[in-house]
């Protein structure tokens, strides 16, 4: 996995680089640069460059096996190093986490004064997840999550977070005051999809409003 490619809102910095190159070295001391260059998205020369100074600040060591083929081994620092830079990040994952949940929140407790009690999700993607997440530990909750809808043919009948995918023509087996439309990418498509079968355009609820 690329973890760093598939980053969209933090910027690779050299800890985050760092943290991603030790780890991969811990995993798989057969590694090449040429991976690990894939790794943090970086062209091979400069893989090069990071290595040297990993390995002059003791995190690392070279194990010649042939003139062309090296074996990289993390040592104790190196992996005293790895483990700081994993806490420092997570706590800002954390904080960024803190911010999102707080929202959400907010949103809940406005679905929740307008009076609805039984909602579905349209659009059973990462910010539904987000939203059962917050959901799952928020104390006295008093909305429900009937289900979630998704076009996606793949995903219906499946479970996300213990709750069912259904497609839409099954939202009107479901008792529900509203649906929540949870997809920015497609919330136009999903709105005229809406309209197109009669769906009460009363009972639509934007969570990207």
């Amino acid at each position: 996995m690329n973890f760093i490619k598939e980053i969209r809102f933090l910027t690779p910095t050299s800890e985050l680089k760092e943290l991603t190159i030790l780890q991969h070295i811990e995993n798989n001391e057969d590694t090449t640069q040429k991976e690990l260059a894939d790794m943090v998205n970086a062209a091979p020369s400069m893989i090069n460059v990071y290595i040297n100074a990993y390995e002059e600040k003791g995190y690392i060591e070279r194990e010649y096996i042939s003139s062309k083929v090296v074996k990289y081994k993390i040592t104790s620092d190196g992996i005293r190093r790895k483990n700081f830079l994993l806490i420092t990040y997570l706590h800002e994952l954390m904080k960024l986490y803190k911010l999102a949940k707080e929202n959400i929140e907010r949103f809940i407790k406005d679905l929740e004064n307008r009076g609805y009690k039984n909602i579905l999700l349209y659009g059973a993607g990462e910010v539904a997840e987000t939203i059962l997440s917050v959901i799952r530990d928020r104390e006295n909750i008093k909305l429900n999550i009937v289900a979630l809808i998704d076009d996606d043919l793949s995903l219906q009948d499946k479970m996300l977070m213990g709750y069912k995918i259904i497609p839409l023509e099954e939202a009107r087996n479901h008792n529900h005051d509203a649906i929540v439309i949870t997809s920015y990418t497609y919330e136009d498509s999903i709105r005229r999809r809406l309209e197109e079968v009669g769906y009460d355009g009363g009972r639509v609820v934007r969570f990207f409003g």
